[in-house]
């Protein structure tokens, strides 16, 4: 008898199914009665099907002999067992892909597309996946008609024969593929004559594989009986379904097999599932869903669930599985939990599941290529391609698989390898560095290591232990041509230096702690390394690649997942949306029902894309045919949600994040908000409770609980919480204390007082300038930097402080040598100041600090680069020194004590005893000029910045931009030091920026209000003046530029935003420029901020007190302090303190209120 059983996606069909096999087993036991479900079920229906036939004998066990509950791949072994003839080695898809490149390799001049394409390993998988499609598919590629077909088509067909020509000739006899074994069933299935009294059940699928279906056809003809249940939208055959019909595929699912039968005029009978009278909610729902019933006033099937993120989404369902087995008497197993992605909640999902004591299966499967031993294959293959590499060299040596046999304790071996990273880094030991022993390096003392012979000769060691494994094997291996004894070398590699061994101890490790799914991880990835040895040597008996080898094992185990187990019955599912699932959930979650996420829409084709198959139509029969499996997911989107819904008897949660961990906004699915329009209610699961309400929302166990009833302790303290908390005390007593005085905690640091502060800065404090300026933007990070002096780990790479490192020291060794020389940069040529900038530079690229940083060719080029563009700026200097008579008198030039120039020495003032503070630093450059005749000197000061720089007038007020000012204020208290008896005149304080860059196409600064291009748009000019704060006294400043005199209506060469006006005066920088007196207001309010700043180190007063300017602009971002501040501005202790822009008569303003000075 052949049946077909239609019913709605709601009816048990699977219960009508196991219920008429059961009851045929139980009246032909002596026949084979066969039930066939996808792979993914097939455990839990054996399960219902021998409970079935036990309840139906009354007993609460049995036994069986002929009932088999089996996928089509399980089938196909079922049959094979006795065959005759034993297929060959199934082919591993990485080395199928291998041998796939092989073939394209060697015909490439017959290929058409493969001709000038670079084969990568995507592509190779489409074209593989391509050709197991045509051989499942019995399709002839020489009998496609080209008519009609596009060039795209023809060539792909073209490749594609041939490569697909040379793939079975290359197997044929040696290897099957994957889907081989279905091909043999339904050849033994064919010429079998036991058939005669088999009954076959297939229930649960949607849709068959060609093969598959092919094997339905050979049982219809050969069985006693074959019985298939479906679900469609109406629980009926619907032979005119068309694309987009909500159950299209099934139903073309369904039209195949009948269309085979009437064609054949084989009898068989439909049935339908009766329809229920009383339609419950789960009915309703699946009616709604499928349109067949209008809108119903409310929808208590299904709850939507909007989450402020995916934690608190997880923590949803996790309290609501809690809550149910605690209070409505469910059962673990009741609970399903379904994602488009599971790997979005995998981090979120499973620990706050484990926290809530809550077991689970999770059926996504565990992805081998984290494990060490496949990180160690791969950073042995980075290796080949780039010997001692840091980064895997480091790798390997955290893998814990090649530990050295003189270390006793893992431990031991776990820190050195943690030094000798530190050592690595600080030191920039890469490549054949690797090579030299660490004693080389450690006369830089760049780390403290540098000064611990003893460690140093411990961590040279593990180095020396590292490299010879490494160099040994590959110098071997590498001169191996035979296939046979290069994989022997490799073999011998993971066991003589105990990697077999050490995974050994880790699959006991893992049994003795009763962890059966990690104990099994080392057996599994043994075991498939030792089959992809084997295929290599099948594929490659002679000649042996090294390159080649690496590919496939890298590929593989990328590819491959450990099988999982089931640790206990009952216990929530945790699953992927798509994957079939079995009936009888009581409730279901689906979670991450974003707009992004569902439908699941394909948008990768095969290597045939769906225009190319549709052209190929023509040449397809229902025998041997290609199925687009990209259109065939995206037309089946909306009937596998339903089915979604339909697994729940109770209750359906559809749940979406607000936020992602981006915190980017996430929009609901299209599915979401039509649930929404139907009527389904919606709940908002914050992150946290707001109110005493919500509370239920969150407590689940002492220990998932005890954090949010804290939480609501801290903010609205009750009775109810504070019996709650009694109750959790009980339970977790430490904990709950630990918790209660965690809450409690001020995230601020406490004040140290006078007598430590003495003893971390000393009596008086000797401090720069930047030091001062850290202080004012974060006096806690000033504590940790320059009191505590926590430092992060030092790593010897060209970053952006070494580049500007280098462009000072190249400018102070140009200032340096001119001075001496006694040359006016003026007179040099270009070709003379380039020799000179040379000679400068190759002394400097010889020395330790910069000498370590050439090794690597990168670094050599960010030198070039860098050397660009300091000829640039000391080319634009020389060219504007024709505009003004100042010079580069002093570079690099140092203040403070025990130097030439004094720094500024101020009275701390508010504070018990006699205390001082001496300012130290270093100006980059001070150009001087002198006009003997007025009996005067003219000094600028030069700040060189490798970016753009304003003087803000509100950061000055803040006190975060002291330098400016504080480097004049030095100049006038050393005035006799720079302009002996005559006048210190001072024009300004500036920023050179050194830079190459030039305006952007686009921008406006290109174009005057003329619309023509302005003068010097072309080059870097603008970008290379100096801009700051400066004199408005015009005699300081056509001393300073002579050419603003007597030319009206002339912009400054040098000076940003300087120019003469039409009718006399001055044009000067908008809130920059000041006269003399404001000058020395600016000087007064300097040293007020260095004696304030001062007043409070010295006190011991700490504040984490991060200053924030508008949005995008605050002390945090560049900090390497984050993680110790723990800084929270959601928290009410945790404030900015926030610094506005100001204008120069605010400023001015600002400045005499706090002096107390008369406005």
């Amino acid at each position: 008898m052949i049946k077909i059983l239609t019913g709605r996606q709601t009816d048990p069909l699977q219960e009508k199914i196991l219920e008429e096999a059961v009851e045929n087993y139980q009246q032909h036991p002596e026949q084979e009665t066969f039930i066939i479900v996808p792979n993914h079920i097939k455990f839990t229906t054996e399960v219902r099907a021998i409970n079935k036939l036990a309840t139906s004998k009354q007993q609460t066990e049995t036994a069986v002999k002929n009932l088999h509950v089996l996928s089509f791949s399980r089938l196909a072994w079922f049959f094979l067992k006795d065959a005759e003839q034993e297929l060959p080695n199934q082919l591993d898809d990485a080395a199928s892909a291998m041998l796939l490149a092989h073939i394209i390799e060697n015909k490439k001049d017959e290929l058409t597309i493969f001709e000038n394409v670079n084969v990568n390993s995507g592509l190779v998988n489409q074209l593989y996946q391509t050709i197991l499609q045509v051989y499942d598919g019995n399709l002839d590629l020489d009998e496609i008609s080209e008519d009609n077909l596009d060039q795209e088509t023809k060539n792909k067909l073209h490749d594609l024969r041939i490569i697909y020509d040379a793939f079975i000739k290359e197997i044929a006899g040696k290897f099957s593929t994957k889907n081989e074994v279905q091909l043999q069933l339904n050849e033994i299935l064919a010429k079998s004559k036991n058939l005669k009294q088999a009954s076959f059940y297939f229930c649960d699928f949607s849709h068959f594989s060609l093969q598959e279906t092919l094997t339905i056809k050979i049982l219809m003809r050969k069985a006693k009986d074959v019985i298939l249940a479906f679900k469609t939208r109406l629980g009926e055959i619907n032979s005119s379904a068309e694309e987009g019909d909500y159950d299209y595929v099934i139903q073309q699912t369904i039209k195949r097999l009948t269309l085979f039968l009437q064609e054949r005029k084989m009898d068989y009978v439909t049935a339908t599932f009766p329809l229920n009278s009383q339609p419950n909610g789960r009915e309703i729902l699946n009616s709604l869903w499928t349109e067949t019933i209008p809108k119903v006033d409310e929808l208590k099937q299904v709850q939507l669930v909007k989450a402020d993120s995916r934690y608190a989404e997880a923590y949803f369902v996790a309290r609501t599985i809690y809550q149910q087995v605690a209070l409505s008497n469910y059962r673990y197993h009741d609970f399903l939990i379904l994602a488009p992605n599971l790997k979005e909640y995998e981090t979120y999902l499973t620990p706050i599941l484990r926290q809530n004591q809550i077991p689970f299966f999770n059926d996504l499967q565990q992805e081998m290529k984290y494990h060490p031993l496949v990180v160690l294959i791969e950073s042995l293959f980075n290796l080949h391609e780039n010997p001692f590499q840091t980064q895997n060299m480091l790798a390997i040596l955290k893998t814990h698989l090649l530990i050295p046999s003189w270390y006793k304790e893992e431990a031991e071996y776990i820190h050195d390898v943690d030094e000798l990273e530190n050592f690595v880094l600080a030191h920039g030991i890469n490549h054949n560095l690797w090579k030299k022993h660490f004693d080389n390096f450690v006369n830089a003392e760049v780390i403290r290591l540098d000064k611990m012979d003893d460690e140093v000769a411990k961590i040279d060691r593990l180095r020396s232990y590292l490299v010879d494994k490494i160099s040994t094997f590959f110098k071997i291996i590498e001169q191996e041509k035979d296939s046979q004894k290069a994989l022997t070398i490799f073999f011998e590699f993971l066991t003589k230096n105990g990697i077999a061994d050490r995974l050994e101890k880790w699959r006991d490790e893992a049994n003795e702690a009763g962890d059966l799914q990690q104990a099994q991880q080392p057996e599994q990835l043994w075991d498939l390394l030792m089959q992809l040895l084997q295929d290599y040597l099948a594929i490659n008996p002679e000649t042996f690649d090294l390159n080649e080898f690496f590919n496939m094992l890298i590929s593989a185990f990328r590819e491959a997942n450990f099988s999982q187990i089931p640790s206990t019955l009952d216990a929530v599912n945790l699953s992927e949306m798509g994957m079939v699932q079995t009936s009888g959930y009581k409730q279901v979650f689906i979670i991450g029902a974003t707009a992004s996420n569902l439908p699941q829409i394909q948008k990768m084709p095969g290597f045939l894309t769906t225009e190319n198959l549709n052209q190929l139509q023509n040449s397809f029969n229902s025998e041997s045919y290609l199925e687009d499996s990209q259109q065939l997911n995206n037309l089946d989107q909306n009937y596998q949600f339903g089915l979604s819904l339909a697994l729940a008897q109770d209750r359906v949660y559809v749940s979406y994040p607000v936020l992602n961990a981006s915190n980017e906004e996430l929009d609901p699915s299209i599915y979401y908000q039509r649930l929404k329009d139907y009527g389904a209610q919606q709940f908002v699961q914050h992150d946290l409770p707001e109110k005493m309400q919500d509370l239920l929302s969150f407590i689940t166990n002492p220990d998932a609980s005890l954090g949010y009833l804290t939480y609501m302790n801290s903010i609205n303290s009750g009775l109810a919480v504070q019996e709650l908390l009694k109750i959790t005390q009980e339970q977790l007593p430490q904990k709950t204390k630990t918790v209660l005085e965690a809450s409690d905690f001020d995230n601020q640091p406490e004040n140290i007082g006078q007598d430590l502060a003495s003893q971390l800065y000393g009596q008086n404090l000797n401090s720069s300038v930047s030091q001062l300026e850290t202080f004012y933007e974060n006096s806690y990070e000033y504590f940790l930097n320059y009191g505590l002096k926590l430092r992060r780990r030092f790593e010897n790479e060209f970053d952006i402080i070494q580049a500007g490192n280098y462009f000072h020291e190249t400018f102070d060794r140009l200032v340096k040598k001119l001075n001496k020389q006694h040359t006016d940069l003026a007179d040099l040529s270009s070709i003379e100041l380039e020799q000179m900038l040379n000679s400068v530079r190759n002394v400097m690229k010889d020395e330790g600090k910069y000498s370590q940083l050439m090794n690597d060719p990168f670094n050599q080029y960010l030198f070039k680069c860098l050397d660009h563009t300091t000829s640039k700026v000391a080319h634009n200097w020389r060219r504007s020194l024709k505009e003004t008579p100042l010079r580069a008198k002093y570079s690099e030039l140092s203040f403070g004590l025990g130097e030439k120039i004094k720094g500024l020495s101020l009275e701390v003032p508010d504070i018990p005893g006699q205390h001082k503070v001496d300012l130290r630093g270093k100006m980059d450059r001070v150009d001087l000029a002198n006009f003997n005749d007025k009996n005067q000197v003219l000094a600028q000061v030069i700040d060189y910045k490798s970016s753009a720089k304003k003087f803000d007038l509100g950061m000055f007020y803040n006190g975060i931009a002291l330098q400016m000012v504080s480097y004049l204020d030095v100049l006038t208290k050393n005035d006799q030091f720079f302009a002996g008896k005559n006048r210190l005149s001072l024009l300004g304080a500036f920023y050179q920026t050194v830079t190459r860059q030039l305006e952007r196409l686009n921008s406006n600064k290109l174009i005057d209000s003329s619309l023509n291009l302005k003068k010097g748009a072309t080059d870097s000019k603008p970008k290379l003046m100096y801009t700051g704060l400066i004199s408005n006294d015009p005699e300081i400043l056509v001393e300073a530029e002579p050419l603003l005199d007597d030319h009206p209506s002339y912009s400054s060469e040098l000076y940003t935003g300087v120019k003469t006006k039409a009718r006399g005066g001055f044009s000067l920088p908008r809130d920059r420029n000041f006269s003399e007196k404001e000058i020395e207001l600016l000087l007064e309010y300097d040293e007020y901020l260095i004696r304030q700043a001062s007043s409070q180190i010295l006190s011991g007063k700490i504040e984490l007190n991060p200053y924030r300017y508008g949005k995008a602009k605050n002390a945090l971002t560049y900090s390497d302090y984050r993680d110790v501040f723990f800084f929270d501005a959601m928290l009410r202790q945790n404030q900015y303190h926030e610094i506005n822009n100001l204008n120069k008569k605010e400023l001015i303003l600002k400045i005499k209120e706090k002096l107390g000075k008369e406005q």
